[in-house]
C-alpha cells in the first residue's frame, strides 16, 4: 500500500467496530481523502437483560411492565425508523404476528445506510413501540416480543 497510512485505515477500522458505523470517511491536507467501510455489516438486536439495574434506575415495579423491558427490542443505532421496506409494501410485521429468528421486523436508516434489524428469537409481537419514519436514539425501545 504505497502512499497510503495503514495506521490510519487500522484506526478507522476500529471506530467502526467502536462505534457501530458501517463506514466513516475523512479528508484533510495531509492524508486526501480516506474512506473505510464494512460491506458485511449486519447490526444486531440488544435485548434489555439486566432487569435488577433497571428496576433500581426507574422504580418499577409491575411484574407486566418488568415483562415488556425484559422483552423488548432495543435500537442498536440513531438513525430513522421504517416499518415497511417501501412506501407502497406492507408493514414488515403487525402487533399480534409471530415471528421467526431472522426475520426482519423494521429497517433503521442511518447514514444513508439501511440496516435490517431481525428479529433474535421466535416470539409473538406483543408492542409496536415506534411509528414509520420516526427518528430513534441508541437503545430507544423499539418493539416487544414475547
Amino acid at each position: 500500500m504505497s502512499g497510503i497510512d495503514e495506521d490510519l485505515i487500522i484506526s478507522l477500522s476500529k471506530l467502526l467496530d467502536k462505534t457501530g458505523l458501517s463506514e466513516i470517511e475523512i479528508e484533510n491536507k495531509s492524508v486526501g481523502r480516506v474512506k473505510v467501510a464494512k460491506n458485511n455489516y449486519q447490526p444486531s438486536i440488544t435485548m434489555a437483560t439486566d432487569l435488577n439495574r433497571q428496576e433500581s434506575n426507574s422504580g418499577i415495579n409491575n411484574s407486566e411492565e418488568n415483562n415488556e423491558i425484559k422483552n423488548a427490542v432495543l435500537s442498536p443505532m440513531v438513525g430513522t425508523i421504517y416499518l415497511r421496506p417501501d412506501p407502497e409494501s406492507p408493514t414488515f410485521i403487525n402487533e399480534g404476528d409471530k415471528v421467526k429468528k431472522g426475520q426482519t421486523l423494521l429497517i433503521i436508516e442511518a447514514m444513508k445506510t439501511m440496516n435490517n434489524i431481525s428479529a433474535e428469537n421466535d416470539g409473538t409481537v406483543k408492542k409496536i413501540l415506534v411509528e414509520n419514519e420516526q427518528p430513534i436514539q441508541f437503545d430507544e425501545p423499539l418493539l416487544i416480543i414475547e
